[in-house]
């Protein structure tokens, strides 16, 4: 009897433990799932699958898991009125800190076109993480060979001289204005043609619908060199990228500089810590070689910004888009 006595005992002692061990456990994984690695993050992606704000979403979805800084992410896509709809949920998400929206030129554009109920200030700005230079092209057999070439034959057709790039009112076209502008020609005076992506402005392009094209230099990248069907006139970076043997628009002589830029925002309503945790991840996330394969495999340009630096960047860029969408009438 008194050794069943002690198995009793032992036996209560032992499940005692365990239910301690498991509230310990409980406690932790409570904590972790709201300020560590088991903290969810919803990305949200304002655009369809497949598109460069989808891209950037699930590639930083991969790298926060490769690198352990996050391992319940998801990634939702809220696509529709060029980022806007995306924009919409973000603010209508007031409060929330985990949760980062993919952001760029293209959504500023869109709020300045689209009629959008929210704009960029109704958000939280977090950083900057990459970018995507764009490129004017021609025809190899065209006869521009330079900018100069170019700009003296489109001031005397400025009405005529069909010019390609994508959707209205988005970043080709606004690329398309700043160039037009540089070179003395009103951007509400161009004959522009849109279309849906690249690979029909390159068709445009072969078939001599157009005579100039307008994009990411991604989307003419393996079209551009020697025998290839198109020649790249300029590209908009501050400077020659490396590897890329194209003079930039500023060495020709006019003064453009422009990225697809592409960043993250967050809903209102966060406290100065919470935003400031969401600047630190995507920072970590930016310094990581993992990061570093996106960058080559997209050809995107570390650009990445802190919130400070990215606040000012983003008021410029909302300024010029403004003025650029005001001198195309759109």
């Amino acid at each position: 009897m008194r050794d069943r006595g002690v198995l009793i005992r032992l036996a209560g002692g032992l499940c005692a433990l365990l239910l301690v061990g498991t509230a310990l456990f409980d406690v932790r994984q409570s904590a972790a799932s709201g300020t560590g690695q088991q903290e969810k993050l919803l990305l949200i992606a304002p655009a369809a699958p497949g598109g460069g704000w989808d891209a950037l979403a699930r590639e930083m979805q991969n790298g926060l898991r490769e690198e352990d800084l996050r391992f319940n992410v998801e990634v939702r896509n809220a696509e529709g009125a060029g980022g806007t709809i995306g924009l919409a949920q973000t603010v209508n998400r007031a409060g929330q800190a985990n949760v980062l929206t993919m952001t760029g030129m293209g959504m500023v554009g869109a709020v300045e076109t689209t009629g959008s109920p929210y704009t960029m200030a109704d958000a939280t700005p977090v950083a900057q993480v990459a970018s995507e230079y764009l490129a004017v092209v021609v025809p190899a057999d065209s006869p521009y060979r330079t900018l100069d070439d170019l700009a003296g034959d489109w001031r005397e057709k400025v009405g005529t001289l069909p010019v390609s790039g994508g959707s209205m009112g988005g970043v080709d076209q606004i690329f398309a204005a700043r160039v037009a502008r540089s070179m003395d020609i009103a951007p509400g005076e161009i004959n522009y043609l849109p279309y849906s992506g690249g690979g029909e402005v390159l068709t445009s392009l072969l078939s001599g619908t157009s005579d100039v094209g307008f994009g990411s230099l991604s989307d003419f990248g393996d079209q551009i060199g020697e025998d290839a069907p198109l020649r790249a006139l300029a590209v908009s970076s501050p400077e020659r990228l490396e590897g890329v043997d194209i003079p930039t628009i500023v060495e020709q002589g006019y003064g453009v500089e422009m990225s697809n830029w592409r960043g993250v925002i967050a809903p209102p309503g966060l406290t100065g810590k919470e935003v400031e945790r969401l600047e630190e991840l995507v920072a970590t996330l930016v310094a990581t070689d993992s990061w570093a394969g996106t960058l080559e495999r997209y050809r995107w340009t570390d650009t990445h910004q802190g919130r400070e630096e990215f606040v000012g960047f983003l008021d410029e860029e909302i300024t010029m888009t403004r003025e650029t969408i005001e001198e195309l009438g759109l």
